[in-house]
């Protein structure tokens, strides 16, 4: 099983707001999915912090994201 079907599987397995009564099923589906996607990004973001900390350099990071260089520097840079 690769990483991304593997982490597919747990998403899909993730229900926060199914069940609620105060909206159906496809609502609280995209809800779940939302918070997934918060979290993924923040954690991601806190990794990237982590790595630079770490030394490593931001072409390998792009590598990593699969975007280039400028890419990761644009995006994960600390705001002046």
């Amino acid at each position: 099983m690769s990483a991304e079907r593997n982490a597919r599987h747990h998403a899909e397995a993730f229900r926060w707001y199914q069940g609620s009564p105060d909206m159906n099923d496809d609502e609280a589906g995209i809800r779940d999915l939302k918070a997934l996607v918060d979290a993924a990004n923040e954690l991601l973001a806190e990794a990237v912090v982590q790595a630079k900390d770490d030394g490593m350099k931001w072409q390998q990071i792009g590598d990593a994201l699969g975007i280039t260089r400028q890419g990761a520097m644009k995006r994960y840079s600390p705001k002046s």
